[in-house]
C-alpha cells in the first residue's frame, strides 16, 4: 500500500535494495533503476564456460544471531531462515617460499596457538595482540539510526556504554599496519602485517574483521554473492517494489534545487518525491549532477588520494581440471610467487581463493574455481585505461593470465596442466560496471593520518535528494551499504513525518508470536 509518495533508487545494489525494502515497508511507491541487468551492483557473481565466478563476497559481518547487521540482514532478505554460512577454519594462510605456513584461525586460541608457536621470541606482544582482538569483539556501535536522528537520552547511553571502545577505536585507527608489525621480531608475521591488509590501512581495521571472523560472525553465505543479492531483490519485488534493469541513469532533474526525476540514458525522464542515488558518489556529484553542488568531506578525499587512497584489483580466473580440497589449497592462500607477474609493477605476492567450500556454486563436476587476485592502486588502473585506450586491452589480459597461470605452475607444481583460462577482471571491469572512482571496488581506504568518513548523504542546497552507499562510509563494504541504505530510507520517512517501519505488518505479527511461545515455554513462566 502507498499514499503517492514515490521515491526513485539509482543502483540496485546491496544499499540500493535496502532503501527501496525498508522504504516499500514504510509505505511509498519505490521503484529501482539499475545499469544492469541483474541487481546486486558490487554484490553480485556471474558465469563463465560453466563456471560460476564470484564477485565478492570473502567473508561477512552479521553472520551471527545477536549482532545488529544479522537484524539488517533477516529484515533485508539478504540472509533468510534456512540459509546456510560456511564458517572457515583457515581464514588465511599465508605461505612462504621456504616451506613455512603461518595460518591465520579463525578461532581465536587456535590463532594464538600458531603465533607462539611460530614466534615464541615474540610471546609478549603476540598476548598484546590476542587481547585487543579479544576486545574489539565487544565493539559494536549503534548501527540501528543515525546518530543525528537519535535523542539526546539515547546519545547519553551510547557515550556511556562505549567510552571505552571509543577509546580504542580512536586509538588504533592511527596505528598503520606495517609500522605495528615492526614490534615484532619474527620476520614472518611482520610480513603478515606489512601484506594483510591494502598498504596503508589502519590496525584498527585489522583488529576489527579478526574480532568478527574469531567470533563465529564472518562467515560466507552458501549460494554465494549472487544468491544473496537475488534474495533481496525477489523480497523487494514481493513488497511491490519495481527494478527497471538495462536503465542508465544519465542525470538527476532538478527543478529550483529540488532533485524532482531521473532521466535515463535513452531519454525517457521519470519523476518522483524524492531521489535517492547509491551509485559511486563521485559519478553522481560530478556527472549525475553535473558538478552543480559540493560536498565538502568527498571533495577533499578525491583531492588528496595520499591520504585517502582507493584500491583496485586485478583477478584472473581459473577452472581447475580437478577438485582441489580445503587441505591442498585452503579458501584464502596468501602465495608469494618465485618470480613476480608484471602488470603497471612487479608483483610477487597474490592472493588465491579456492572456491570448493560451496557444493551450490556452478562448476563442471570434477571441476575448481580459483580466482588469483592482485591488489593494485590508482596506478594499476592508469596501467589498464591506457592498455584499452591503445587498443591492447584483451592481448594484455590475456598475457597476464598466461603469465600468472605460468607462475603458479612454478610456485605449485602438483597444479601444472591442470588451469583453463575463464576470466580477467580489471579495474577497467569495475569502472564500466559499477561507475567507481579509478575502478575501486570498496570506499576510501581509512589509513593510519586520514579521518573517519561518515558523510550523512545530504546534498547541500539540494533538497529531496539523498547520497547513499558504501562510497560515503569509511572504507565501504557490505554492511556500510546496508547501513547507509537503512539510513536513508530513515532520512525520507522523517522528513515526510511519517514512522520508519522495519518489518511488515504481518512479520512484526509474526515476531509477537514467536515471543510469546518463547515466553510459554519458559521455566520462569512455569513452561
Amino acid at each position: 500500500m502507498t499514499d503517492g509518495k514515490k521515491v526513485l533508487i539509482i543502483g540496485g545494489g546491496v544499499s540500493g535494495l535496502t532503501t527501496g525494502i525498508y522504504l516499500r515497508k514504510s509505505g511509498y511507491d519505490v521503484e529501482i533503476l539499475e545499469k544492469n541487468a541483474i541487481p546486486g551492483g558490487a554484490c553480485v557473481g556471474w558465469e563463465r564456460k560453466g563456471c560460476y565466478i564470484d564477485g565478492c563476497v570473502h567473508w561477512l559481518v552479521g553472520t551471527k544471531p545477536g549482532n545488529p547487521y544479522y537484524d539488517f540482514w533477516r529484515e533485508t532478505h539478504a540472509l533468510e531462515e534456512d540459509t546456510q554460512i560456511f564458517f572457515h577454519d583457515a581464514f588465511s594462510v599465508f605461505d612462504f617460499p621456504d616451506g613455512k605456513k603461518l595460518t591465520v584461525y579463525a578461532d581465536i586460541d587456535k590463532f594464538e596457538a600458531e603465533l607462539l608457536a611460530f614466534a615464541p621470541e615474540d610471546a609478549k606482544e603476540i598476548k598484546k595482540l590476542v587481547r585487543m582482538i579479544k576486545r574489539f569483539r565487544e565493539i559494536e556501535g549503534p548501527v540501528d539510526k543515525p546518530v543525528d536522528m537519535m535523542s539526546i537520552f539515547r546519545l547519553i547511553k551510547v557515550g556511556l556504554t562505549m567510552a571505552g571502545d571509543y577509546y580504542h577505536v580512536a586509538k588504533y585507527s592511527k596505528v598503520d599496519c606495517v609500522e605495528y608489525g615492526k614490534r615484532f621480531r619474527n620476520k614472518y608475521i611482520r610480513y603478515l602485517f606489512a601484506n594483510y591488509m591494502a598498504p596503508g590501512y589502519n590496525l584498527m581495521s585489522m583488529l576489527y574483521m579478526l574480532s568478527h571472523v574469531m567470533n563465529k560472525d564472518g562467515g560466507i553465505p552458501i549460494g554465494g554473492s549472487e544468491g544473496m543479492s537475488r534474495r533481496m531483490a525477489n523480497y523487494f519485488a514481493e513488497l511491490g517494489g519495481v527494478v527497471r534493469y538495462n536503465s542508465e541513469a544519465e542525470r538527476v532533474i532538478v527543478e529550483n534545487d529540488r532533485a524532482v526525476g531521473v532521466e535515463l540514458k535513452n531519454g525517457v525522464k521519470l519523476y518522483a518525491d524524492w531521489v535517492v542515488s547509491t551509485t559511486a558518489a563521485e559519478h553522481c556529484m560530478k556527472k549525475l549532477l553535473r558538478g552543480a553542488y559540493r560536498v565538502r568531506k568527498m571533495d577533499e578525499r578525491w583531492s588528496d588520494t595520499r591520504r585517502y587512497p582507493i584500491y583496485t584489483m586485478t583477478i584472473a580466473a581459473y577452472k581447475c581440471s580437478r577438485k582441489l580440497t580445503q587441505e591442498e589449497f585452503p579458501l584464502g592462500l596468501h602465495g608469494m610467487l618465485r618470480s613476480p607477474v608484471t602488470i603497471d609493477k612487479d608483483y610477487a605476492g597474490v592472493a588465491i581463493r579456492n572456491y570448493s567450500y560451496d557444493p551450490t556454486l556452478k562448476c563442471p563436476d570434477g571441476s575448481t574455481v580459483l580466482q588469483v587476485q592482485i591488489l593494485g592502486d590508482d596506478d594499476m588502473y592508469f596501467w589498464w585505461k591506457n592498455r584499452k585506450d591503445r587498443g591492447t586491452y584483451r592481448a594484455e589480459k590475456e598475457r597476464v593470465a598466461d603469465e600468472i597461470r605460468e607462475k603458479l605452475y612454478e610456485r605449485y607444481p602438483s597444479l601444472k596442466g591442470t588451469l583453463e583460462t575463464i576470466d580477467v577482471i580489471t579495474p577497467c571491469t569495475y569502472e564500466r560496471y559499477l561507475n567507481t572512482r579509478h575502478g575501486s571496488f570498496q570506499g576510501f581506504v581509512h589509513t593510519a593520518t586520514g579521518k573517519q568518513l561518515m558523510q550523512k548523504g545530504v546534498v547541500p542546497g539540494l533538497k529531496g535528494f539523498i547520497l547513499s552507499g558504501q562510497c560515503i562510509f569509511q572504507s565501504g563494504g557490505l554492511p556500510p551499504a546496508a547501513i547507509t541504505g537503512r539510513f536513508a530510507a530513515q532520512r525520507i520517512c522523517k522528513a515526510d513525518g511519517r514512522t520508519f517501519m522495519n518489518k511488515t505488518k504481518s512479520e512484526s505479527l509474526l515476531a509477537e508470536k514467536l515471543r510469546g511461545l518463547a515466553r510459554r515455554k519458559s521455566p520462569v513462566h512455569g513452561g
